[in-house]
């Protein structure tokens, strides 16, 4: 007995045809024989799954065989049982690239049919991170890498052949490195089985990489890290990723740059960020900070009196360097204004003095549980 299309497609018989679509797109990438070579029952399940959609997808064929069954549609100029001769959608208007076209980009990296272009391939490229001080990035370095990677076999140069021998033609694809096949109503090319892609064969291989023209390497190369790099930058190396087949081009090495946290300094673009304790003295009568610098003398400002808690002082030029111009960011000074602990009997007379002249009697300071010197500094 036939099997219902609805239930091999998964659908319910009210489906929309949006829903039946993409029901048949699921199915056909999971079914298709490039996805399970040699296997029948897949094979057959395609077939099935194709008869299904075929029908289903067209207005006219749907409605007879809602009315008929399968049976039905032989009369309807429809193909039970599969696509005959390769007349897939015989007057059903079906947009092919449509239905089809993330298929063919998953299953055959973008082509869609066609002959491609044989030949060796690109080597592919490599990633590389490293992990620099807030310091290194400042100055600048060279950063010494040590990796694995796939380089051009010495013995025979990269070509794979055995010295004194040469590559000859593959006679499967012609030398074109695809080749092409039909599977029901599909027309597609593929890299050439045979020759891997490249057009040509070796039969008399190199001993030192047994014909593949590569071999995998422990590299050594110095990366130059420019002053003032950001942390996430990305650095491209031309032509240190692995080695392309037989003499063509080498891939490209990237290098992911990662700036260790400073316990000193914050960066905020090509500024930095540093914090700066005043103690309420400091703070209200002004005072002279040390302060920082990653060119390894600190800087001396001057703090205005009355500087509040929080004030962000600026020192032009003393941040990084500037990555992409001339120049240097700008030092961004942080106050923190404190409150000393501690106090002697006469520094809190004294600071009580301070806050009778500011308030009057009406301070109410160091006198009871309330006072707000008594809170702050304790007894």
């Amino acid at each position: 007995m036939a099997e219902d299309f609805y239930n091999l497609l998964g659908v319910a018989r009210n489906a929309s045809e949006a829903e039946i679509k993409s029901a048949y797109r699921k199915l056909a990438m999971k079914y298709h024989p490039d996805r399970t070579p040699g296997n029948k029952e897949a094979e057959e399940k395609f077939r099935k799954i194709n008869s299904a959609y075929e029908a289903l997808s067209d207005n006219k064929k749907r409605q007879i065989y809602d009315q008929y069954g399968e049976a039905g549609l032989s009369g309807a100029g429809g193909f039970p049982g599969g696509f005959p001769g390769g007349e897939a959608f015989a007057g059903g208007g079906v947009n092919m690239n449509e239905v089809f076209g993330d298929v063919f980009e998953q299953l055959f990296g973008g082509e869609r049919g066609g002959r491609g272009r044989g030949g060796p391939r690109r080597g592919a490229d490599l990633k590389y991170e490293i992990d620099i001080s807030l310091e290194d990035a400042f100055k600048g370095m060279k950063f010494p890498l040590h990796f694995d990677r796939v380089e051009a076999c010495p013995v025979c140069r990269g070509t794979g052949a055995k010295d004194g021998s040469s590559m000859k033609r593959c006679p499967t694809c012609r030398g074109m490195g695809r080749v092409q096949f039909s599977q029901g109503f599909f027309s597609m090319t593929q890299a050439c089985p045979d020759c891997g892609g490249e057009g040509q064969r070796v039969d008399n291989p190199c001993q030192g990489c047994r014909g593949s023209g590569r071999l995998r390497k422990r590299a050594e190369l110095t990366v130059k890290i420019p002053p003032g790099i950001y942390d996430g930058a990305t650095l491209r190396i031309s032509g240190e990723g692995e080695a392309g087949g037989r003499g063509a081009p080498s891939g490209d090495l990237f290098v992911l740059v990662r700036l260790k946290p400073d316990p000193r300094f914050e960066r905020e673009e090509d500024d930095l960020k540093v914090h700066a304790n005043l103690d309420i003295v400091q703070a209200a009568l002004g005072a002279t900070l040390s302060v920082p610098t990653l060119d390894g003398e600190p800087t001396h400002i001057r703090v205005s009196p009355g500087t509040q808690h929080g004030a962000t002082l600026r020192v032009r030029e003393k941040g990084m360097p500037k990555l992409h111009g001339r120049g240097r960011g700008d030092l961004l000074v942080s106050v923190r204004v404190t409150v000393p602990q501690g106090l002697n009997a006469r520094q809190k007379e004294l600071l009580e003095e301070l806050a009778r002249s500011l308030h009057g009697d009406q301070a109410q300071v160091g006198k009871d549980d309330s006072g707000i010197f008594k809170k702050i500094f304790g007894e």
